[in-house]
């Protein structure tokens, strides 16, 4: 394959049409394994305090997927040190995947310190980088946005619970406020065009899944089949393949993002804000589905969260639309 430099020598080089390596697959398999254990959480706690916490957790660990996959997007060559460091950020990722099924109970700590960990981890990552003179801006930015969140989970680790959701919404506000932190940088040193949608495509493929898994849970909820179950579960899948058609077929928010100048950037900041309520949307739906399938009668609440999950979606493939 060819390959071209993305702003002269002193940057990585761009291959055309990359694709997404095999370890970038092995490393989202942890991430299914995290979303399930959140989304079990979810599903037995389905009401406006657990929507509140399963989206600050989910968004907690879907930033760190995101902090991976911008910097392979722009920085992976499958080299030694690249791949030692991906290895130790699975490790970490199990440690979030275990924490994150009572996070804000007795493994609070254990979730906070699997964050700071990686998040220390990607400081690792881009520090591995400087030899990019024409990256050294974004290499700073990166790297001190992710030094303090890691400092903001480690602390938060021996806190008391008040001061630790503080210190985990403030970590969380720097994830949210990262675009425009290194937006100046953006165009300088873009995302790779082909391979950037590619990965969070892949990310929405790991959230459907669970939602197709929340089919089969649903049917799988007593002993005996009854009808509820069976509504629930045409539902949930009814609604995932909505949803699939969407994303994939109507807005194509998978294909290539060229970046140019600072509209390009703001285009691209739209488009990967549009993500959110569509991964907030189908995690919540997921979730629902399962809840649905239980014997409990549902009120208004429930109706509420199940009904919210899909004008999130809608919302969200809206925005991606408006960001072509």
């Amino acid at each position: 394959m060819s390959v071209h430099h993305a702003g002269g020598e002193d940057l990585p080089p761009q291959v055309h049409a990359r694709k997404a390596t095999w370890f970038e697959l092995f490393f989202d398999l942890v991430f299914v394994v995290a979303v399930a254990q959140l989304s079990g959480r979810y599903a037995h706690h389905f009401d406006l305090a657990g929507a509140a916490g399963s989206a600050l957790l989910l968004m907690a660990m879907w930033w760190c997927w995101l902090g991976h996959t911008f910097h392979a997007t722009r920085f992976d060559q499958q080299r030694p040190d690249q791949r030692w460091l991906g290895l130790a950020q699975i490790g970490a990722v199990c440690v979030i995947a275990y924490g994150v099924s009572d996070a804000f109970g007795e493994r609070a700590a254990g979730f906070a310190l699997g964050l700071a960990a990686f998040k220390a981890l990607l400081v690792l990552a881009y520090q591995a980088e400087r030899r990019w003179r024409g990256a050294h801006g974004l290499i700073a930015a990166y790297s001190g946005l992710y030094g303090l969140q890691a400092l903001l989970w480690a602390v938060s680790a021996g806190l008391p619970p008040t001061p630790r959701l503080v210190l985990w919404g403030l970590a969380l506000a720097l994830d949210l406020a990262s675009p425009w932190w290194v937006a100046r940088y953006t165009a300088a040193v873009p995302p790779h065009p082909e391979h950037l949608p590619e990965r969070f495509g892949l990310f929405t493929i790991i959230l459907l899944g669970e939602g197709v898994a929340s089919v089969v849970h649903a049917l799988d909820h007593g002993p005996v089949l009854h009808g509820t179950a069976v509504v629930a579960a045409l539902l949930g899948a009814a609604l995932a393949f909505l949803t699939w058609l969407g994303y994939f077929e109507v807005t194509r928010a998978h294909d290539e993002r060229v970046v140019h100048g600072t509209a390009g950037g703001r285009q691209l900041r739209l488009w990967a804000y549009g993500h959110v309520p569509i991964y907030l949307g189908v995690f919540s739906l997921a979730a629902g589905t399962v809840a649905m399938a239980g014997d409990d009668a549902w009120g208004a609440p429930q109706w509420a969260l199940y009904g919210g999950g899909v004008a999130l979606i809608a919302l969200g493939l809206a925005l991606l639309r408006r960001a072509r």
